[in-house]
């Protein structure tokens, strides 16, 4: 620890005084010779010097400061604080064996609150002694800071010079002070002010970090550390804050350049590689997210939800054997999870055999008993299973549910249509439009219903509506070949060659669900 660490705060300059209890000109002379001795960084001739004052000047305050400053040089924190509180016991006006005391309470004072009590307790007291003390009301603002009394510690900020407030450290806690109380326009000015301050540095900016994040400013989190790149380096963690107030702010090129650097920097960090899968998502890339998903399991080959996270993703891109592979890796790490259960359940229900999904739905309604979605899960994979007595059990309980009403009562009138109640069918059917309107499937069904009972005109609309939600609809495509071939329409051939596309493409995509794909960390 340096000795400015004692004589002077990180932004302002203090001189290292000591208060005479007499005016004996060889006292002031032997004072001023220890001092030099500090300054130059002899230690063991300062010890000395003090040694033969204590004999002359026995329970001298000064002195007895002098001797702290000493010992904190050479490493002997306690008997540092011993001297200084000497010093104080023999000299209760001594102002500068308190800053010292409370600069030792301030090393650990962040994360320590014992220490943050008795720092601002000595900062108080300097602040009694002499009001206008700047490094007593920098600390005290610093200390407050930390407790979350914005207020307060603003309000000794406010007591410091013009020239103080400038500082990197004074302009760091006015920007975090700012962002804690508002209003908005204060709070731009305080970043800015620190934004533009040449001494910025990247734990300057950590200073009003959580509370910009607090008021949502990732703005200005940008700006801040952004300006602190301009002047150093920023570590890792730096730079994942910077990307991540560029994902915040929606510039998600920008972000995942900023993370890519962050991780080239610590190359052993899998948050880096979430964040970097999330913002990849964000853009659509699934291919690159399961890229930096991949290296992130290769770094921590355990990580259940890593796993999930990736067959997830998969899942999506309509991978159904690789999302298999991946969510029952998660199962084997974790196996009473619920939602990996529900994944597992969701993506066996649409293989060769839906029956292989029941266990882990029925385990996933085990483990959440008041989710709706288990009960529809496993009413939609009875469905598939071609169970449906077992399927519209589960399915009449979806329905007593907001949140699975509109699906439970889609599957309910397939399986109605399914065993020949037409006109249930249809009434599931428009309940579950009721609630959803947008739902091509169900208006391709009731579009198909309306062809094989003669009501072409409704039909049409039916399909029509269907295939302006989605033009690529299987059903609905069908359906509109059904209905020209019943009707003569010269459009059938047309509508034919259509149907044979989105034939072909429904089956290339069952062949790539099946496919296996290599995916190579980023």
């Amino acid at each position: 620890m340096l000795l400015g660490s004692f004589l002077c705060l990180p932004f302002l300059r203090w001189p290292a005084s000591v208060r005479a209890s007499t005016g004996d000109s060889s006292y002031k002379q032997t004072v001023l010779a220890i001092q030099k001795q500090i300054e130059t960084g002899n230690l063991d001739e300062a010890r000395a010097l003090i040694a033969e004052a204590t004999r002359h000047y026995p329970h001298n305050g000064g002195v007895e400061n002098l001797l702290g400053v000493v010992e904190i040089q050479q490493g002997h924190n306690e008997a540092a604080r011993k001297a200084f509180a000497a010093a104080i016991v023999d000299d209760p006006h001594l102002i500068g064996a308190y800053l010292n005391l409370s600069r030792m309470d301030m090393e650990t004072a962040a994360t320590q609150r014992a220490a943050r009590a008795e720092a601002l307790r000595l900062c108080l007291k300097v602040l009694q002694l002499d009001p206008s003390n700047e490094e007593a009301h920098y600390q005290a603002a610093t200390v407050l800071f930390w407790n979350h009394e914005y207020r307060l510690s603003l309000e000794h900020l406010e007591k410091l010079s013009t020239q103080s407030r400038a500082k990197i450290g004074a302009e760091a806690l006015l920007c975090g002070d700012a962002a804690a109380l508002g209003p908005r326009a204060k709070i731009e000015q305080a970043a800015k002010a620190l934004a533009a301050n040449p001494d910025l540095t990247e734990q300057d900016a950590d200073t009003c970090l959580s509370t910009l994040r607090a008021a949502k400013r990732a703005d200005l989190i940008e700006e801040v550390f952004a300006a602190a790149a301009n002047h150093q380096a920023l570590s890792p963690e730096g730079l994942r804050i910077l990307g991540l107030a560029q994902e915040g702010e929606g510039k998600l090129p920008e972000a995942r350049a900023t993370l890519e650097k962050a991780f080239a920097a610590n190359d052993k960090s899998v948050d880096i590689l979430e964040d970097l899968t999330r913002v990849a998502k964000t853009t659509g890339d699934d291919q690159g997210a399961l890229g930096y998903l991949a290296h992130a399991r290769d770094l921590q080959p355990t990580n259940a939800a890593l796993a999930y996270e990736f067959g997830t993703i998969c899942l999506r891109m309509g991978l159904f054997a690789e999302a298999r592979k991946a969510i029952g890796d998660a199962l084997r790490l974790d196996p009473d999870n619920p939602d990996f259960n529900l994944g597992m359940g969701t993506v066996v229900s649409f293989s060769a055999d839906p029956s292989q999904s029941l266990p882990y739905l029925t385990r996933y309604l085990s483990l959440r008993p008041k989710d709706p979605q288990g009960v529809l899960a496993l009413g939609a994979a009875n469905y598939r299973a071609k169970d449906y007595d077992t399927a519209s059990q589960w399915l009449r309980q979806a329905v007593a549910n907001p949140r699975t009403a509109a699906e439970a009562h889609f599957y309910l009138g397939r399986i109605a249509r399914q065993e020949g109640r037409v006109d249930e069918a249809v009434s599931e059917l428009k309940q579950s439009l009721a609630l959803e309107p947008s739902q091509a499937d169900a208006l391709a069904e009731l579009g198909q219903i309306s062809v094989q009972r003669h009501d072409f005109s409704q039909a049409d609309t039916y399909l029509n509506q269907a295939l302006h939600q989605d033009p690529d609809n299987y059903a609905a495509n069908f359906g509109l070949l059904q209905l020209y071939a019943r009707t003569g329409d010269a459009r059938r051939e047309q509508q034919s060659r259509r149907f044979d596309e989105i034939k072909t493409m429904r089956d290339e995509r069952e062949r790539q669900m099946m496919r296996a794909i290599e995916i190579r960390p980023n």
